[in-house]
């Protein structure tokens, strides 16, 4: 966004858009569903001035905003919103998985049927997969291994190797019982192709990708569907906000019920203050904080 401008409405933009934090003002729309006091987070309206999260005070669209979990603290909260949104609309939006009934995981009664079936994540393990019923296969780097497998993922792959290899190394764990890909990195169609190409025809072949600003289509007889987060809280995105709302209150519930989600690992850079939202910026571009979800207080409750 910074060297390119894509996705940005309008300038000057300020840094973040993952965020947690307390409510201070409701406006009339949003009043049956928050209330000053919430703690809430999630991802903000990406590219629009006054939705980011660098800043004492922020807009937030209620109905994409996550009620915090009671079970995880404030800093938590703030690593949760682009992953745990992202992920949701790539499975139940894109890759067809059902998303687990409400009021089972309220009830503590979620018993997903183990589907026998192995779902690929290029670029990081997806919690929400395993929850689903589906084995977990993601590609990684050699230092992220213990943090993927410790998010869900029962194999792994190393992405450095060329597209060949990778295919062979999923195809020999997963026996070919592969019919989803989700390409979080936003680089794994090549992959795609050349995954689907060797597996039977039998049974669905769908892709999703992060990767929404590049035009990729469907190809040789399989679904490709993008994930457009971008979007998020925009007038216009009716879908992506529409579908969100219905999952948030499940994602919440998976938090606090079935003790499922986690939040990520993640680096707290500074004390509290706006010059802490550029340290974490500069801890972030110079790579120190690893695969770690960078986060910075602005300030105390």
């Amino acid at each position: 966004m910074q060297s390119s401008g894509v996705i940005v409405h309008e300038w000057p933009l300020f840094l973040g858009v993952d965020v947690a934090g307390v409510v201070v003002k409701v406006g009339e729309d949003a009043a049956s569903m928050f209330k000053v006091g919430d703690h809430v987070c999630g991802c903000t309206r990406v590219g629009y001035p006054g939705y980011n999260s660098g800043q004492e005070y922020l807009l937030m669209d209620a109905k994409i905003t996550i009620p915090k979990p009671k079970n995880i603290s404030l800093v938590e909260a703030a690593t949760i919103g682009v992953g745990l949104e992202t992920a949701g609309l790539a499975l139940f939006d894109c890759l067809d998985v059902k998303l687990p009934n409400l009021q089972e995981v309220l009830e503590g009664k979620h018993a997903p049927q183990k589907t026998g079936e192995w779902a690929i994540v290029l670029g990081g393990a997806c919690s929400l997969f395993g929850i689903c019923g589906y084995k977990v296969m993601a590609s990684c780097s050699a230092y992220s291994v213990p943090l993927v497998k410790n998010q869900g993922a029962e194999a792994v792959f190393d992405y450095k190797m060329s597209i060949a290899e990778q295919v062979n190394e999923v195809l020999a764990i997963t026996k070919g019982k592969v019919h989803r890909v989700f390409d979080a990195a936003a680089s794994g169609d090549e992959f795609a192709k050349e995954l689907y190409r060797k597996l039977p025809e039998e049974g669905p072949k769908l892709f999703c990708s992060t990767n929404a600003w590049s035009g990729i289509t469907d190809f040789e007889g399989v679904k490709t569907k993008l994930v457009e987060l971008a979007v998020i809280g925009r007038p216009h995105a009716e879908h992506t906000n529409k579908v969100l709302a219905e999952y948030i209150p499940v994602f919440v519930a998976l938090f606090e019920h079935e003790n499922q989600l986690f939040p990520p690992p993640y680096d707290l850079v500074g004390q509290g203050g706006f010059e802490d939202a550029l340290e974490a910026y500069q801890y972030q571009q110079k790579g120190a904080g690893r695969s770690n979800k960078v986060v910075a207080k602005i300030q105390d409750e």
